[in-house]
C-alpha cells in the first residue's frame, strides 16, 4: 500500500516537472488551486453521504424485516409451545398467568410475573440475534466503503498540492478535477458505486416487501423467513 501511494504522488510530480518547464504559471493559479481542493472537498463530502445514505435505507429494510416479520413469528412460535404446555397440564406461561387471575395470592402473581419477563426476555434475545446476524455484516461493509472513500479522497486532495501547473484557466478546473480523481483511482468509480448500492438497496427492499407477506402462523413460515434471510445476507454480502 505504501509502495502504491508513493506512486500515484510522485506521477503528478513528473507532470508538474515537464508542463512548468514549458509553459508559464498563469496568475490565476493560486485561486484556482483553492477551488479544486474545495470542490474535492465538497465531492468528498457528496460522495461519503450518499453511501450512507445507500446503506441507511438498506438497515431501514433490515429493522422492517426484523421487526414486522421475525419479531411477530418468534412471539406467536414461543407463545404456541407454551400452549401446547399448558393443553398437556405441564408448568407454562398460561398456566402461571390463570393461577395468578384464579387465585390472587402473591406467590401466583410473583410467578406469573416472573414467567412473563422471562418470556420477554428470551423473545428479546432472540430477536436481536437475528438482528445483528444480519445488520452486522452491513455496518461492516459501509465502514470499510467510507474508510477507502476517505483514504482516496485524502490522497487526492494531498496531490492538489503538486498539480498547480495543470491549471491554465478557470475553465479547465473541471478537467483538472477529473484528472486529480483519475490519479488517485476515483474517475468514474463513484457512479459504478452509487448504481451498485441503488441495485442492492432495491433488491433487499424487495426481498423485506416479500418478506412481510409471510403468514407467521403458517406452517412453513419458519422455512420462508429463514429463505428471506439468506436473501438478503447473500445480496448485501456481495458488494
Amino acid at each position: 500500500m505504501m509502495k502504491k501511494m508513493k506512486i500515484k504522488i510522485f506521477v503528478p510530480g513528473i507532470f508538474f516537472f515537464i508542463l512548468s518547464s514549458c509553459v508559464s504559471i498563469p496568475k490565476e493559479t493560486v485561486t484556482l488551486s483553492k477551488v479544486l481542493g474545495n470542490d474535492l472537498v465538497v465531492l468528498h463530502n457528496s460522495h461519503r453521504n450518499l453511501v450512507e445514505l445507500y446503506y441507511g435505507k438498506i438497515e431501514d429494510d433490515v429493522n422492517s424485516f426484523v421487526d414486522d416479520v421475525y419479531s411477530p413469528f418468534v412471539i406467536h412460535y414461543v407463545l404456541q409451545a407454551e400452549l401446547d404446555k399448558y393443553k398437556k397440564g405441564e408448568p407454562s406461561l398460561y398456566g402461571s398467568i390463570e393461577a395468578a387471575g384464579k387465585v390472587g395470592g402473591k406467590n401466583e402473581t410473583d410467578e406469573a410475573l416472573n414467567a412473563m419477563l422471562e418470556f420477554q426476555e428470551a423473545a428479546n434475545v432472540q430477536i436481536q440475534s437475528k438482528r445483528n446476524e444480519l445488520l452486522n455484516p452491513i455496518l461492516k461493509q459501509e465502514k470499510e466503503i467510507i474508510d477507502k472513500i476517505n483514504e482516496s479522497y485524502g490522497n487526492a486532495i494531498y496531490a492538489n498540492s503538486t498539480i498547480t501547473g495543470y491549471l491554465e484557466s478557470a475553465r479547465k478546473v473541471k478537467a483538472t478535477q477529473q484528472e486529480a480523481l483519475s490519479l488517485v483511482g476515483l474517475q468514474g468509480k463513484d457512479t459504478v458505486m452509487t448504481n451498485s448500492l441503488l441495485k442492492v438497496s432495491e433488491l433487499v427492499n424487495a426481498a423485506v416487501q416479500k418478506g412481510k407477506e409471510i403468514d407467521v402462523k403458517s406452517n412453513d413460515a419458519y422455512a420462508k423467513i429463514n429463505e428471506i434471510s439468506n436473501q438478503i445476507k447473500k445480496l448485501t454480502s456481495k458488494n
